[in-house]
C-alpha cells in the first residue's frame, strides 16, 4: 500500500483545482512555416507527438492500494495488462457502467467520496531527441481526476473531465526514453459538478498529447469580429500573448496574414515587439478587411488567420487559426448573426459511441456532423460539456452553429431538496469558475460557437452569476445561456426546456428576451410527435429563435451474448443501482447512428423550403426560402405527377434564387394541353387496368385514393456540397389533384360493379360453429361470439382468427406517465367483449352475420357498444362493417385511450405486404409529415422498428388499401371507403411488453394484422409534452368498413408497388 505521495486527499479538495496545470489558452496549432498552416495537415504540425494507443494498465480498487513505487521510471510493470488510450476502464471489464440521469452513485456529502475510489495507473515510454524546444503535455479528458508524474516525479494534477489540461513537462523530460505515469481516480469532488445524465465512465478518454513550442512562443490568441452599419467592411481585432522563457529580453518580429479559401493573402499586418525576459507581453492589431465572405452555418466562409513569429530574421513558429468573419449582437427581442435574426433548428448532442462511450472517435464525430447536415439541423448544444477541439472544427468547416456548455450539473442535489447547496457556497466559486474560464479560453476563435452556457440543471445562484462575469470579461462578443436563470439576470436569451405549446405561446406573444427551447421533443422511443405543430410556432413568432430536440442518439452501450445476438445496454444492465433505467435511449438517431423515424420527421418538420400549391388546375405552387442567409438559386425543383404508382409525367427545372425569408410563385413546367393530345391519360388507364386485373381494380376504385392523382416535389442541391452530393434531397411536398383536372373526364365512368352472388354459397350450424362454404372457400364462425374463426380459400387459410375488437397498443416511452392510470385506474389493457347477440341469415344470395357486441375494462361503468356485421357474397370476396360508439358513465373513462381497432391472425408465411397511403416509413396522427401517400412494398421484418426497448411500433397512417401474401401470390386485399391505420408483425403485444430488449421479442408462429379507426398520437411526454389536443383519441364513435378479397398468384393488386428506400 502507498499513501507517502502528499496526494492522498487532493481528489477530494474542491478548493485545489489543480497542481502546475498551465492556464487555460486557445487550441493553437503550431507549423514550422505558412505553407504548412495553409495546409493543415495534422502530422505536419511542429515537434506533435499523439500518446494514444498501447498502454500498460493497472486497476485497483482505491488508490490507497497502488503499488509502492508505481511512479518510477524503473518499476517493473510488466505483469500489468494492456490497455488502449484513449478508453473507459469499465469497458475494458473493469468496474462496471453506471446510468443515472439525477442520482449521484454514492452518498451525497460533498467534497468526499467514497475511500473505496475505483483508480486506473496507466503507464507508458515515449522518446524525444531534442530539448532545445519547452515540451507541454496536453490531456484533452480525463475523467474525473488525476495525477501525473514524469520520469518518477510529480508533473500535475487536475480536475475537470472534459476539459483540457495541459502541464510543462519540460525539466522533468531528457534525451531518449521518459516514462509517463498517470493515475486517475472514477470519483473527485469534481463529481458533484459532473451529474449529467449519461454513463459512469471512467479514464483516459481523450487523446493524450506532447507537443513542442520555442523558449520565446505564442502562448495564446483571441480574436473578434465587428461590421460596419451595412455588415460589408469588417474590422478584425486580434490580442496575441508572446511569451519569453529565457534570461533575455527578446526583440520579436509578429506579422499577421489573412488567406481566403484559396490561399490567397488578403491582409496582412506586421508589428514589432519586445518581450521581457521570463515575462509575457500582450498585443493587440486591428486589421480592416474590405468585404470579407462572412461566416454562417448556412454558407460557412473560413478564413486562415497565420501568426508567424520571428526573431533576428529567424522563424520561431507559425501558428494557426481558422476563422469567419461573423458577428452577433441582441436588437430588442432577438439575436441576430450578421444583422439577421437567425431560427435555431438544433439538436442536444451527447459525446458517445456504443462500443467506445465517450471516447469518440474523428470519424465519428464527422459522421455526425453530416447527419446533421444532411436532415437539416443547423445548431447543436454541446450537452453538458465541451466537445472535442476537433468538433467545433467540423462545426466551423461544415456549418453548424454552437451553444458551447460548460462541464457542470449538479442534478442530483434536487433529489435531495438541496438544489442550490453548491451553486451558493462561496467555497465553490472557483471551481465552478474554472471550468467556464477553461472552456472560454479554448474555444473562443471559433467562429460556429455563438453563445457560451453556463451549464445544466443546477439550479441558480450566486457561483453561477460569477460565472457569466468571467465569461463576459473573457469574451464579451458572445452571448450568455442558461436555462436555470429563469429571470434572465445574466442570461442573453431567455431559455427553457420541455414547454408545453400553451406556454410557449404565451413567452411567444409577450416582450422579452430572446426565447430557444434548449430542450424539447423528448427523442425517447417512439417519437417524439408534434414536432411539426412546434415547428410551425417557432416560423410564425419572433421571439421564438430556435428549439433543440433532446437528443442526437440513443446511449446504449453494444452488448453481444455467447449465441452472437447483439443488443444495446441501458441503465441497470450491468447491475448498476440506482439507475433511470432507459432513459438514457432518447436519441434521433439509434446508438449505431442509423436515423430513427423521429430523426426523419425533423428533416421534415424543419426543411428550409416550403411549399403550398396556389392553383391546382394550372400547378402554380408558391415557395417559400426558409434559409437565412442562402438563396435557392443552387437548389433543383424535380417534380412528379402520379396516381397509383404509375408516373402520368415528371420533370425537373432550377429553383428561382428566391432570396431567404422570402416566396415566389412557379409554376410546374408541365405542358397540360400537349399531353392530353398525346392521349397520355389513355396510356395511363391501359397500364392501371393491366396493373389491376378485374375485381381488383373495382376494389382499388373503392378505397380513399381510388382517383386520387397526386403532384409530388423534391429539392435536391444541383451541385455537390460539402456535407452531401449532387441530388441529395433537402425538402419536399406531396400535393392531392384533381383528376378530372388532368384527365377531362371522371376516372370511374361508371360505379362499379358488385360482386356476384354466388349460387353455390350456402351455410350449416353446429353447437360450436357456423360454416359458410362455396366451391372454394370455407368461412367458419363461432357460434357463441358471431367472431370470425378463420376463413380458407383454394386449401389456403387466409385468415387464422379473425377480427377481435382491440384497444390496446404495446405501450410506447411517451406513455409512462398515462400508463399508470391506464393499467391501475381503467384497466384498458383487459378489454373484455360480451357478445349479446348474433344472428345469421340468407337475403338475396348473401350470407349476413350480425352480432351486438358489449367491450369494456372490468370494474368500469363505461365501455363501447358496436353492431358488426358480415356480408359474405362469394367464395373470394366478403365485407364488414363495425360501427361502435360509448356507453355507460362515459364522465369516468379516459380522456385519451392507446386505439380503437380490430386484430385478426394470419399465417406465418404471409410475408409480402403492399399497400396504399402514407409510407414507405413508419408513421402516427401527429408524426407522418416526412411520408407520403403511393403504393409501397415491404417484408414483415421491415415493418418493424427495432427500438432499443420494445414498444409499439411500425404503424402505418392514411392506408386504403392493403395485400397480404405468401411467396405463391395466396392471400388476402383489404380496402377500407376510408383511410385507416395498420400495422403487421409476428409477435403478439404481450410479447412486446414483456422484452426489455428486441432480441428478446418473442416471434410467434402467425401474424398479427391491426386495421385501427385511429390511434392515439405519440407526443414526448416521456418528458414534456403529451399528445396536443388534435392527435388525442377520446373514447368516441367510430365505423369501419372493410372489403375482403382473396388473392391468388393469378390475381395482381397494388402494383408498382416501391420498395422501402426509394422516393
Amino acid at each position: 500500500m502507498n499513501t507517502s505521495y502528499g496526494a492522498e486527499c487532493d481528489w477530494q479538495n474542491h478548493k485545489l483545482l489543480h497542481i502546475d496545470r498551465l492556464p487555460g489558452r486557445s487550441y493553437i496549432k503550431r507549423w514550422k512555416d505558412v505553407q504548412g498552416a495553409l495546409r493543415d495537415d495534422e502530422s505536419e504540425q511542429l515537434g506533435f507527438r499523439n500518446l494514444n494507443g498501447s498502454w500498460k494498465f493497472l486497476f485497483l480498487e482505491a488508490p490507497e492500494l497502488s503499488p509502492f513505487g508505481f511512479e518510477k521510471p524503473d518499476f517493473d510493470d510488466g505483469a500489468w495488462e494492456d490497455i488502449e488510450v484513449p478508453s473507459h476502464w469499465q469497458l475494458k471489464g473493469h468496474g462496471r457502467p453506471h446510468y443515472t440521469d439525477l442520482y449521484y452513485p454514492f452518498p451525497v456529502r460533498p467534497p468526499f467520496v467514497p475511500r473505496a475510489n475505483p483508480t486506473g495507473i496507466y503507464r507508458r515510454q515515449f522518446f524525444l531527441d531534442d530539448l532545445s524546444r519547452r515540451q507541454i503535455l496536453r490531456f484533452h479528458g480525463v475523467d474525473s481526476a488525476f495525477h501525473v508524474w514524469i520520469n518518477g516525479k510529480l508533473a500535475g494534477f487536475s480536475k475537470g473531465s472534459r476539459l483540457l489540461s495541459e502541464f510543462d513537462i519540460t525539466s522533468l523530460v531528457r534525451v531518449g526514453k521518459n516514462v509517463i505515469v498517470v493515475r486517475v481516480y472514477q470519483w473527485s469532488d469534481g463529481s458533484y459538478l459532473e451529474d449529467q445524465d449519461m454513463w459512469w465512465l471512467s479514464g483516459i478518454f481523450r487523446d493524450v498529447e506532447i507537443y513542442e513550442v520555442p523558449l520565446v512562443s505564442l502562448f495564446d490568441v483571441s480574436h473578434e469580429v465587428s461590421f460596419d452599419d451595412i455588415y460589408k467592411n469588417a474590422l478584425l481585432k486580434v490580442e496575441l500573448q508572446i511569451e519569453n522563457k529565457t534570461e533575455e529580453v527578446r526583440e520579436i518580429e509578429c506579422v499577421i496574414s489573412i488567406y481566403d479559401e484559396n490561399d490567397f493573402c488578403i491582409n496582412k499586418k506586421r508589428i514589432d515587439t519586445e518581450v521581457g525576459a521570463f515575462s509575457t507581453s500582450k498585443e493587440e492589431i486591428s486589421i480592416e478587411v474590405k468585404d470579407p465572405k462572412k461566416w454562417s452555418a448556412e454558407i460557412p466562409n473560413l478564413y486562415t488567420l497565420a501568426i508567424e513569429l520571428s526573431s533576428k530574421d529567424s522563424i520561431l513558429e507559425v501558428a494557426s487559426l481558422r476563422i469567419g468573419f461573423r458577428a452577433i449582437e441582441i436588437r430588442q427581442n432577438n439575436f441576430l448573426v450578421n444583422g439577421r435574426a437567425i431560427k435555431l433548428k438544433g439538436v442536444n448532442r451527447h459525446d458517445f459511441h456504443p462500443d467506445s462511450g465517450r471516447y469518440v472517435t474523428r470519424r465519428t464525430m464527422l459522421q455526425d456532423v453530416l447527419l446533421m447536415k444532411q436532415h437539416n439541423i443547423n445548431a447543436v448544444r454541446t450537452s453538458h460539456y465541451p466537445n472535442h477541439p476537433y468538433f467545433l472544427e467540423l462545426c466551423d468547416y461544415f456549418g453548424l452553429y454552437v451553444i458551447d456548455e460548460t462541464d457542470l450539473e449538479t442534478h442530483g442535489f434536487e433529489w435531495i431538496d438541496e438544489s442550490t447547496r453548491l451553486v451558493n457556497d462561496p467555497e465553490w466559486m472557483p471551481a465552478f469558475v474554472d471550468r467556464i474560464e477553461r472552456m472560454v479560453l479554448r474555444d473562443r476563435n471559433h467562429p460556429s460557437v455563438i453563445m457560451w452556457s453556463l451549464g445544466n440543471e443546477s439550479s441558480m445562484g450566486d457561483n453561477l452569476k460569477a460565472m457569466a462575469y468571467r465569461a463576459r470579461c473573457l469574451d464579451s462578443s458572445r452571448l450568455i445561456h442558461y436555462e436555470g436563470d429563469a429571470q434572465c439576470e445574466v442570461t442573453d436569451v431567455y431559455s427553457t426546456m420541455y414547454t408545453r405549446m400553451p406556454r410557449l405561446l404565451e413567452i411567444a406573444k409577450t416582450e422579452g428576451k430572446p426565447h430557444i427551447l434548449c430542450e424539447y421533443a423528448h427523442a425517447m422511443g417512439n417519437g417524439p410527435g408534434g414536432l411539426a405543430d412546434f415547428q410551425a410556432i417557432i416560423e410564425a413568432y419572433p421571439r421564438l429563435q430556435g428549439a433543440f430536440v433532446w437528443e442526437w442518439m440513443d446511449h446504449g452501450i453494444r452488448r453481444r451474448d455467447n449465441r452472437g445476438r447483439e443488443w444495446f445496454e441501458y441503465g441497470g444492465g450491468f447491475g448498476d443501482v440506482p439507475n433511470n433505467r432507459n432513459f438514457c435511449i432518447d436519441g434521433l438517431v439509434f446508438p449505431d447512428r442509423r436515423p430513427s423515424p423521429g430523426l426523419l420527421e425533423y428533416k421534415k418538420a424543419i426543411e428550409p423550403i416550403h411549399t403550398s400549391l396556389i392553383d391546382a388546375e394550372n400547378l402554380i405552387i408558391n415557395i417559400d426560402n426558409k434559409y437565412d442567409f442562402m438563396d435557392l438559386g443552387d437548389i433543383e425543383l424535380q417534380w412528379r405527377i402520379h396516381t397509383n404508382g404509375i408516373i402520368l409525367s415528371e420533370g425537373k427545372m432550377r429553383t428561382p434564387a428566391i432570396p431567404p425569408r422570402q416566396g415566389e410563385k412557379v409554376t410546374i413546367p408541365f405542358d397540360l394541353e400537349s399531353w392530353r393530345k398525346n392521349h397520355a391519360y389513355e396510356r395511363a388507364e391501359k397500364a392501371k387496368n393491366l396493373a389491376n386485373i378485374g375485381d381488383c381494380d373495382e376494389l382499388l376504385s373503392r378505397g380513399r385514393y381510388g382517383n386520387s392523382v397526386f403532384l409530388n416535389i423534391d429539392y435536391v442541391l444541383a451541385e455537390d456540397m460539402r456535407w452531401a452530393k449532387a441530388g441529395h434531397v433537402i425538402a419536399t411536398a406531396q400535393f392531392e389533384l384533381s383528376s378530372k383536372s388532368l384527365f377531362q373526364k371522371p376516372r370511374i365512368t361508371k360505379k362499379p360493379a358488385q360482386f356476384p352472388v354466388s349460387s353455390s354459397i350456402d351455410h350449416e350450424h353446429s353447437r360450436q360453429k357456423i360454416a359458410i362454404f362455396g366451391e372454394d372457400s370455407v368461412y367458419e364462425f363461432d357460434s357463441l361470439s358471431g367472431s370470425l374463426r378463420s376463413w380458407i380459400y383454394k386449401r389456403h387459410k387466409l385468415i387464422e382468427k379473425g377480427p377481435s375488437l382491440n384497444f390496446w397498443r404495446a405501450p410506447i416511452d411517451n406513455d409512462m406517465h398515462i400508463l399508470p392510470n391506464w393499467c391501475e385506474k381503467y384497466f384498458l389493457h383487459l378489454f373484455q367483449e360480451d357478445a349479446r347477440e348474433f344472428e345469421l341469415q340468407k337475403e338475396s344470395g348473401e350470407i349476413i352475420a350480425r352480432s351486438l357486441i358489449w367491450a369494456s375494462p372490468p370494474s368500469q361503468g363505461w365501455g363501447f357498444e358496436c353492431n358488426a356485421r358480415y356480408i359474405i357474397r362469394n367464395d373470394r370476396w366478403w365485407r364488414l362493417e363495425l360501427f361502435g360508439k360509448p356507453y355507460g358513465n362515459c364522465a369516468a373513462s379516459p380522456e385519451m385511450i392507446p386505439r380503437i381497432g380490430i386484430k385478426l391472425t394470419l399465417p406465418l408465411d404471409f410475408d409480402a405486404i403492399r399497400w396504399r397511403g402514407y409510407g414507405p416509413g413508419e408513421a402516427y396522427c401527429d408524426s407522418r409529415s416526412a411520408q407520403r401517400v403511393d403504393i409501397w412494398k415491404a417484408s414483415i421484418a421491415q415493418l418493424h422498428t427495432p427500438y432499443i426497448r420494445p414498444q409499439e411500433n411500425g404503424n402505418r397512417y392514411g392506408t386504403d388499401a392493403i395485400s397480404i401474401t405468401d411467396r405463391q401470390g395466396f392471400g388476402l386485399a383489404i380496402i377500407s371507403e376510408k383511410p385507416i391505420e395498420f400495422s403487421y408483425h409476428d409477435y403478439d403485444v404481450d410479447a412486446l411488453e414483456k422484452a426489455c430488449y428486441d432480441h428478446e421479442i418473442a416471434h410467434t408462429a402467425y401474424c398479427i394484422l391491426n386495421l385501427d379507426f385511429a390511434q392515439n398520437g405519440i407526443g414526448s411526454n416521456s418528458c414534456g409534452q403529451d399528445q396536443l389536443p388534435p392527435y388525442r383519441l377520446k373514447p368516441q364513435e367510430f365505423d369501419l368498413g372493410l372489403e375482403f378479397y382473396a388473392l391468388d398468384p393469378e390475381t395482381s393488386f397494388l402494383a408498382n408497388a416501391k420498395s422501402i428506400g426509394e422516393s
